[in-house]
C-alpha cells in the first residue's frame, strides 16, 4: 500500500498516466486522500470520482473504469 503524502509529483505522475482526469488532494478522517475527477470524455455522461489514500488503489480503480468504458458498446 502506498499512502498519499500530498506530494505534487504524485499528482503530476497520475495526470501523465491518466490525462482525462483532474487530480487533487483532500483532507479526510484518515489524513490526506487523493481525488480523481472526470466529467467529460467518458462513454457515459456524468461525474466519476475516486477518493482514496492508497495510490495503488487509485490506479486500480481508474484502470478498471477505463477498461469498462473501452468494453462498453457505443450508443450512437
Amino acid at each position: 500500500m502506498v499512502h498519499v503524502t500530498g506530494d505534487p509529483a504524485v499528482l503530476s505522475g497520475l495526470a501523465a498516466e491518466f490525462p482525462g482526469y483532474e487530480f487533487g488532494t483532500q483532507r479526510t478522517w484518515g489524513g490526506i486522500s487523493i481525488t480523481a475527477v472526470r466529467q467529460d470524455g467518458a462513454a457515459q455522461p456524468g461525474l466519476y470520482v475516486v477518493v482514496t489514500d492508497d495510490l495503488n488503489e487509485m490506479r486500480h480503480a481508474l484502470l478498471e473504469y477505463e477498461r469498462l468504458e473501452y468494453e462498453r458498446p457505443s450508443r450512437q
